[in-house]
């Protein structure tokens, strides 16, 4: 089970959220931001989390709190492997980089 910091922005303080999510994750996840405490509902596919809100299809899993030392104000560059397994991600799902 590999684990690997995925990135999202909170919609209510703009901060940049990394929280570890493991590959079989899959489902509806709330996801609280660690500056703000802000809600994201979510569907996380393979372990990576999409724009998707909550299916209908599925409850909710679980909720992942974001550790405040996990978030940024500003975006960070993603490194070299995070960048071969977006790309790898974008190909599974059908979609090219």
């Amino acid at each position: 089970m590999a684990r690997h910091a995925h990135e999202f922005s909170c919609t209510n303080c703009g901060w940049w959220n990394y929280p570890m999510l493991s590959d079989h994750m899959d489902g509806n996840y709330v996801i609280q931001c660690g500056n703000c405490g802000h809600e994201h509902y979510r569907t996380i596919e393979k372990g990576k989390v999409t724009d998707k809100r909550h299916s209908t299809e599925k409850a909710v899993t679980d909720l992942i709190h974001v550790m405040r030392s996990a978030c940024q104000k500003e975006k960070r560059q993603l490194g070299v492997v995070a960048q071969l397994r977006n790309r790898l991600f974008a190909e599974s799902m059908g979609g090219g980089v």
